[in-house]
């Protein structure tokens, strides 16, 4: 059984496998390239006009971690519907069915020789893609900069144990879709959405949940013109970001206040501009006269409103192996759940 179904799915085998593989060793490449060179954090974003090499390999990491990304919700549809869709619109799966096999054998024998090397390349491409983005000194760095939490998205779900547990979590809403459906488009077009919805609810709704987040509490009199909030851990030579999931102004009953960006604006005039008579000295304390005058209005406004103090919540960056673990164990639970009622409806399936 084992045999004929690879014989059958060795295409799709072989093209599951090598996705990962491929986008793993472009991320090695690229990362010793931009070892090699004098990188500044350039991303995608920075490099419109730009042709250098360094500017290449990092947009390169940048577009492979989308891709890392993507590529459970592709397989999802592409591979966990079709192993089971296909046979079930041509009917073919009568012919096996129909043979000295059990449903319960037809069934996980797919899932294990099809689904289990495609989820260990996702799994050796995670391992890849962390070591590209957080080995000392590599000179490579996050999505949107070298600042970025590894909590944050899409850095969080792109690298370590994530890659396989999105790619098992897709591939068993797409097998179970297929044999409810029994309908390969119905099929694709649900597991797009469903997963699509599960990756934003993971980084946006539940991933903060992980553990109580910390609080940073900053005196309006403590902020500088604008707001300013800590976003730097001291526990090391080396400062780890924060991932701030919860920034507000509070009141004095402890609750927090919506404070429009422009409600408490200083009055008075603009920044100050250097004159060609004075020196810099003289100009530094002239700049920070107005940066007091402007704050000491702004808290003064912000005082008006009730307001006691402004309230930062975050995670510290060292939650990166704990919250992994929790979001793998919860996607790999609900795998195993789709991966039972899809045995339910394959049990009902009829020759």
């Amino acid at each position: 059984m084992i045999w004929v179904t690879w014989r059958q799915f060795r295409g799709t085998i072989l093209a599951g496998v090598l996705t990962p593989l491929l986008l793993a060793v472009a991320l090695a490449v690229t990362t010793l390239t931009v070892s090699n060179s004098n990188t500044f954090g350039t991303v995608f974003f920075y490099c419109f006009g730009y042709s250098t090499a360094q500017c290449l390999a990092e947009s390169t990491l940048t577009l492979a971690t989308l891709g890392t990304i993507a590529l459970p919700v592709l397989l999802g549809v592409f591979v966990g519907v079709t192993v089971f869709s296909r046979d079930l619109e041509r009917r073919t799966h009568v012919l096996g069915l129909t043979q000295a096999v059990s449903r319960r054998r037809w069934y996980w024998t797919r899932i294990l020789v099809v689904f289990g090397p495609v989820i260990v390349a996702t799994a050796i491409l995670g391992c890849v893609a962390y070591w590209a983005r957080f080995r000392p000194w590599s000179g490579s760095f996050v999505f949107t900069g070298y600042i970025e939490s590894r909590l944050a998205f899409p850095v969080f779900g792109a690298t370590a144990l994530m890659p396989a547990a999105y790619t098992a979590l897709g591939l068993l809403i797409g097998t179970t879709f297929a044999l409810l459906l029994r309908n390969t488009i119905g099929a694709m077009v649900l597991t797009l959405v469903t997963m699509v919805s599960i990756l934003v609810a993971f980084p946006t709704v539940l991933r903060e949940q992980y553990a109580t987040p910390e609080i940073e509490e900053l005196e309006l009199t403590s902020q500088f013109y604008g707001g300013s909030s800590a976003t730097y851990s001291s526990s090391s030579d080396i400062p780890m970001p924060r991932w701030i999931v919860g920034s507000d102004y509070i009141d004095l009953n402890g609750q927090p206040v919506t404070v429009g960006w422009d409600t408490c604006v200083p009055s008075g005039e603009n920044w100050p501009e250097p004159s060609p008579d004075e020196t810099t000295a003289e100009y530094e304390a002239r700049v920070e006269a107005f940066s007091r005058d402007a704050t000491a209005q702004r808290v003064d406004c912000l005082r008006g409103l009730g307001i006691d103090h402004f309230e930062n919540r975050f995670h510290e960056d060292s939650r990166f192996w704990r919250f992994q673990l929790t979001e793998g164990a919860l996607c790999l639970l609900l795998a195993a759940l789709l991966a039972g009622a899809a045995a339910r409806l394959t049990s009902r399936l009829q020759p």
